[in-house]
C-alpha cells in the first residue's frame, strides 16, 4: 500500500457518496491554470483601466476550475477586509442563461445577479422616474418581461458600490453574445463594459470560443478587454507532456482507494483521450473511480478507465471544437499583426515563440498555439 497520499486514511472507511464529492471537489493546479489565475487576480487587485477580461479555451479544458479558484484566491487575499467589514462581498458569480430567439434578456440577467448577491425585495424595484443616465443609453435590444429594467440596473450598481465588490464573474458567458447582428454584439460589449466602469468592477466572462466574436465584429471592441486563452496540453510537445505526467502522478494520489494505482506509465493514453484537457481528465477519472468503488475494488484498474473513456464520437466533437477554434484564434492574432504593422503580409513568417502566460502590449492574449 502507498503511503504518500493526500487524504487523510479514515477517509477510506467513508461512503462512496462522500468519497466521489471529495475527488470531484478536488483542483489540482498545473501550469497553464496558474499562469492565467495569477494574472486574473492581479487584474482584479490592482486593476487597471481594462476591467473586462474574456477567458476562453475549448469544452473540458478547466475552465470552470479556474473560476472556482479565482474566486477562492480573491477571498483569501481579502480576509481581512472582510472580517473588518462584515458588508464586504469581494466576489460572486453567476452562470449565464442563453438568449431566445437572438434577444438576450436583460431584466433576467439583472435579477439573477442581485440573487446571487442576496439582494432582498428585487420584485418590488421601481423606476419613479429619478434616471441617473439617458433613457437607453447603451442601445439595449431585449426582452424585459415587463420589468423594470432600469431600476434592476441602477439597484445593481448601487449594491456593487455598497458591497465592495472587487470582481464579478460570469460562466458559459459566450451566451451574452447569442444575439442577432454584429451591431447587437458591439452594444453588449457597450453594455458591459459600461456597468464595469460604473461600478469599478472588474467583470471576467468565462467561455468557448464564441467569445471571439468580440474581436472579429469590431477590432476595437477587443481592445476594450483583455484576452487570455487556456490552452490544452498538446502531444507534440515535450514541455506539455511533461507537465501532463505532473498532473496524472499528482490527480492519482487524491483518489480515496486503498491502493494508489500507478498511472504514469499510462500518460499518453490519458493524454490522448482526454484531448489534452486537465477538466476532461479530472471527469472521467470520477467516472472510473465510481465504476471502481461500486464493485469493491480496492484500486481504479484500467479497465475502469477504459470502460468509462469518453466515446470517438464525443472526443471527435471537442477536437473539431478545438482546430476550429484555434483556427479562430490564429486568424484574430495575424490580423491584429497586420492592423499594427501595414508592412506585415502573408509572405512573411509568422512570429514564433510565444508562450503561455506572456503578455501582448495593448491586450493580452495568454496560451496562444502559434504551431503551424
Amino acid at each position: 500500500m502507498v503511503t504518500n497520499r493526500r487524504f487523510p486514511q479514515e477517509f477510506l472507511q467513508a461512503p462512496t457518496d462522500n468519497k466521489l464529492k471529495y475527488f470531484k471537489d478536488i483542483i489540482v493546479p498545473h501550469r497553464n491554470i496558474k499562469l492565467v489565475l495569477d494574472q486574473l487576480l492581479k487584474n482584479a487587485i490592482e486593476p487597471d483601466d481594462a476591467l473586462v477580461y474574456l477567458v476562453f479555451g475549448v469544452t473540458g479544458v478547466g475552465k470552470s476550475r479556474l473560476k472556482a479558484e479565482f474566486e477562492k484566491r480573491l477571498l483569501k487575499h481579502f480576509a481581512d477586509e472582510i472580517i473588518s467589514n462584515p458588508g464586504s462581498l469581494v466576489v460572486g458569480g453567476i452562470e449565464v442563461d442563453g438568449a431566445e430567439a437572438g434577444k438576450f434578456n436583460y431584466s433576467n440577467y439583472y435579477i439573477q445577479v442581485l440573487e446571487s448577491l442576496k439582494e432582498v425585495l428585487i420584485d418590488y424595484k421601481e423606476n419613479y422616474g429619478v434616471d441617473l443616465e439617458d433613457d437607453n443609453s447603451d442601445n439595449l435590444i431585449g426582452d424585459h418581461e415587463g420589468r423594470n429594467s432600469k431600476a434592476l440596473r441602477r439597484t445593481i450598481q448601487k449594491v456593487f458600490l455598497h458591497r465592495q465588490l472587487k470582481a464579478y464573474t460570469l460562466d458559459e458567458a459566450q451566451h451574452l453574445f447569442d444575439v442577432a447582428g454584429g451591431r447587437q454584439i458591439n452594444v453588449q460589449m457597450n453594455w458591459l463594459k459600461s456597468l464595469a466602469n460604473k461600478t469599478q468592477t472588474v467583470h471576467i466572462l468565462f467561455g468557448t470560443y464564441e467569445l471571439l466574436k468580440c474581436q472579429e465584429v469590431n477590432g476595437q471592441v477587443g481592445r476594450r478587454s483583455e484576452d487570455y486563452y487556456l490552452p490544452p496540453y498538446y502531444l507534440t510537445k515535450p514541455e506539455d507532456q511533461q507537465e501532463f505526467i505532473k498532473v496524472i502522478k499528482t490527480l492519482q494520489q487524491y483518489l480515496p482507494v486503498e491502493n494508489e494505482p500507478q498511472l504514469e506509465e499510462h500518460w499518453e493514453y490519458f493524454m490522448k483521450y482526454s484531448i489534452g484537457c486537465v477538466g476532461i481528465l479530472k471527469s472521467w477519472w470520477y467516472r472510473a473511480l465510481k465504476n471502481a468503488l461500486d464493485e469493491g475494488a480496492k484500486t481504479v484498474r484500467m479497465k475502469d478507465f477504459k470502460a468509462r473513456e469518453l466515446s470517438a464520437g464525443r472526443r471527435r466533437t471537442i477536437q473539431e471544437e478545438l482546430k476550429a477554434g484555434e483556427s479562430r484564434l490564429a486568424n484574430l492574432y495575424t490580423n491584429e499583426q497586420k492592423d499594427e504593422n501595414p508592412e506585415f503580409t502573408n509572405s512573411q513568417p509568422e512570429k514564433k515563440g510565444s508562450k503561455v502566460g506572456e503578455r501582448k502590449v495593448g491586450r493580452d492574449l495568454v496560451g496562444v498555439n502559434q504551431e503551424g
